[in-house]
């Protein structure tokens, strides 16, 4: 049974007062932390975490910020209708490296290996592009012409490093099938047909299982074989309104999160795979859930955070283990 929900350690109404769709936490040399909103009005704020105020504003476009990374050097940026902004980390601020445009005018976030500097962006006719940081484009992931199978859009993407120098990207389609592509080959290596359009997946390497998240009120549970990489569906998991933005797994591998239409957001345990507790604090959509990568000074502990179209921004500290 869901536990009573807690309070949030915090609230930040996102300023404007306009719909947050895209979060992402940064920590910088000299102890800079900080919490980026991507927002309707093409706008990312970033929030220092020591007082939760926004210390500043970056004007990216006049689309919504559909998602946004930020590594050690980088900011990048997806805004609506296919346009993603790669900005190069300074002294000063952030710089505008590049700009890739597309066609691709769906709501699919994009994904990165920020060590190797890589874009994987969706495109259409059912395929991944994929990019260096400088705006250049390496390759595309695609069916050959002779494959029986009808993809349609890409919808949601997960990078996943398997041991062994195997890098991959897991691929949520429109037509309902989920396919492994092994990047070194360019080629998929993986494929599980699921019920409905994926709209949100996510991975965790150790627990070996994913999940993904639609329009419906299920949650899919599914698994990746160690050895052979293949895809297996494992359960479903109910839960009570449908529709479902984003689902999130902590790096930890003891939690996974659900952001959902009705402005919930559900806390799984990944080991009973049963809801922990249901947060009700936003009171529209949730469009965003993300991970602190490192403790949070201000509270000790690693943060999630929630962003949605109420243009609230809800911070929690739930399940850590305290040191």
């Amino acid at each position: 049974m869901a536990l009573l929900p807690p309070d949030p350690k915090y609230t930040i109404r996102n300023v404007d007062n306009v719909p947050v769709y895209s979060l992402a936490f940064s920590f910088l040399p000299g102890g800079l932390e900080r919490l980026l909103a991507g927002s309707k009005n093409g706008y990312v704020y970033a929030y220092n975490l020591q007082t939760n105020r926004v210390q500043q504003k970056i004007q990216v476009g006049q689309a919504p910020i559909l998602h946004l990374i930020h590594s050690d050097s980088h900011l990048i940026t997806q805004e609506k209708g296919g346009k993603y902004k790669i900005f190069a980390l300074t002294n000063s601020g952030y710089q505008e490296d590049a700009v890739i445009e597309t066609d691709y005018p769906g709501f699919c976030r994009f994904e990165a290996n920020t060590k190797l500097e890589t874009l994987f962006v969706p495109d259409k006719e059912s395929k991944v592009s994929i990019y260096h940081f400088s705006g250049e484009k390496i390759c595309s992931l695609e069916l050959d012409n002779s494959s029986e199978l009808k993809l349609g859009d890409p919808m949601c993407l997960k990078y996943i490093d398997f041991p062994n120098n195997r890098p991959c990207l897991l691929v949520g389609y429109e037509a309902g099938w989920l396919l492994l592509w092994d990047l070194n080959t360019s080629q998929y290596i993986g494929k599980l047909q699921i019920k409905e359009c994926p709209m949100s997946l996510d991975y965790h390497l150790e627990q070996q299982r994913g999940m993904v998240g639609n329009a419906s009120d299920t949650l899919q549970i599914f698994s990746i074989g160690k050895r052979d990489l293949s895809l297996a569906h494992k359960l479903d998991v109910n839960i009570k309104n449908p529709g479902i933005n984003r689902v999130r797994t902590r790096s930890d591998g003891k939690v996974f999160a659900s952001g959902g239409w009705d402005g919930h957001i559900r806390i799984f345990s990944w080991f009973s795979l049963r809801p922990l507790v249901v947060l009700t604090e936003h009171k529209q959509a949730v469009q965003d859930i993300a991970y602190s990568s490192q403790k949070v000074s201000l509270w000790n502990a690693n943060i999630m955070a929630a962003g949605g179209l109420d243009g609230a921004i809800t911070l929690w500290d739930l399940y850590n283990t305290k040191n």
